[in-house]
């Protein structure tokens, strides 16, 4: 907020002096503007304060967007940190230092020493060249984004002619695959029986200290393993919810509606000023009610009860959420699981699978088991789109239920996906001309 002050002079003449805060530059001192104004002299002193206030909040919005700033002069690392405050209040605080994160970490090294106007398109594609044998095609859109809006505001407010990002081409790795990663509804199946068998996992040799301090070791020994029953629940709730990581994570037990087979989703878990903990969700419509199938619900029951007797074993030690019934999703005191603990486990579970499938032939095939692709545990939300669209739940309804905030959101993300579906739908449409010929 803009500082003003009343000057009088002598002759009677009246001015207001205007400070106006732009941010902080990269070493942290605080960047000001400071603003002579005067005002209509014949006017009352409460129409001069107006009109005084009226045109520093015009200028600290001019400034803020780099309206005089002079782009032959000013410097791109300069311009990029006044763009970055100047969208903070409007983002949501991951987001926010997921930009600062992108700008500081290799957008800035590599610009330092450039001013705003003297980059043109073959400067971007020549960064963009750069990043290649180090990151994937998605992580170098993220940097692209990045550069996109600063130079669009900056285009904006006629500081450059053109956007040196709009024609500038992003190069991909040849042996890389691009595009969402899901399971199709046959393999979605599979994953789902995945989670009931029992793997041997083999522990091989090792050295360990027992309570006096003295070492001895231990030989290699098999146990059988099998998937605890809160990451089923995890899992299951964003295969076939299509829930995002961070609401599944905030999920406490009375958001669970067992008589009207429904959970409700009204926060999230994410990164804040604080760190990791809970937020609005992604946007209003994320905030919803979604159906809970049959087959999850004795899951739920049977992990509540198995809940409810680690939470009284623990007795006092517990460092869970009491509230609410308490989280849903805890480690093993009761505190919150962190926030990467479910794709460790997911990857984790896919590898042993995968593993199975190959060590174990006959018994694959005679249960119907394939090998599995890898994809991020955010491809589970993507396959529960797939699967209602391959159920032919109509656009609404998906939208609804991913809690986006449009349909035209769900068919930007997904139209690729739902056109392979297409061939489902001509082998339908051909049953029926068959029948009815």
């Amino acid at each position: 907020m803009a500082s003003v002050k009343r000057v009088e002079y002598k002759s009677g003449r009246v001015v207001y002096r205007i400070v106006i805060c732009q941010g902080y530059d990269n070493k942290g001192n605080k960047l000001v503007k400071n603003l002579t104004y005067s005002v209509n002299q014949s006017a009352t002193p409460k129409q001069q304060e107006r009109e005084a206030k009226k045109f520093a909040m015009d200028m600290e919005d001019k400034l803020k967007y780099g309206y005089d700033f002079n782009a032959e002069k000013m410097s791109f690392e300069d311009f990029a940190y006044k763009w970055l405050e100047s969208v903070k209040d409007d983002l949501a605080y991951g987001t926010y230092a997921g930009y600062k994160q992108v700008l500081e970490s290799r957008i800035l090294p590599y610009f330092k020493g450039y001013k705003v106007a003297n980059i043109k398109t073959p400067h971007i594609e020549a960064f963009y060249k750069t990043l290649v044998s180090e990151y994937s095609y998605g992580t170098i859109k993220r940097f692209a984004n990045v550069l996109n809006l600063i130079f669009k505001t900056a285009r904006r407010y006629q500081m450059i002619e053109s956007n040196p990002c709009e024609d500038a081409k992003k190069p991909k790795n040849k042996d890389e695959e691009t595009g969402l990663k899901f399971f199709t509804p046959k393999q979605a199946i599979m994953f789902m029986k995945s989670l009931d068998l029992t793997y041997d996992v083999v522990y091989k040799g090792h050295q360990r200290i027992d309570d006096t301090g003295k070492p001895y070791y231990v030989r290699e020994y098999t146990e059988s393993y099998t998937v605890p029953t809160q990451f089923k629940v995890f899992f299951m709730l964003s295969l076939f919810c299509g829930f995002r990581k961070g609401e599944t994570l905030a999920l406490h037990w009375n958001d669970i509606d067992y008589k009207n087979k429904t959970i409700s989703i009204s926060k999230s878990v994410g990164m804040t000023e604080h760190g990791f903990d809970y937020k609005d969700p992604k946007t209003k419509k994320s905030v919803r009610k979604v159906s809970i199938p049959d087959d999850v619900i004795p899951l739920l029951k049977q992990y509540h009860s198995e809940y409810v007797q680690s939470l009284w074993k623990h007795g006092t030690a517990w460092q869970g959420d009491r509230e609410n019934g308490g989280n849903l999703f805890i480690q093993s005191d009761g505190k919150l699981m962190g926030h990467t603990t479910p794709y460790q486990y997911f990857i984790k579970h896919l590898n042993r699978y995968n593993d199975w499938v190959q060590n174990n032939p006959d018994k694959a095939k005679a249960g119907g088991f394939e090998e599995l692709p890898m994809i991020p545990l955010h491809g589970l939300r993507h396959s529960c789109a797939t699967l209602l669209n391959y159920l032919e739940v109509n656009i609404i309804e998906i939208s609804k239920t991913l809690g986006h905030s449009t349909c035209s959101t769900t068919m930007n993300i997904y139209a690729h996906s739902f056109e392979e579906q297409q061939e489902v739908v001509a082998n339908k449409v051909n049953d029926f001309l068959r029948m009815n010929a």
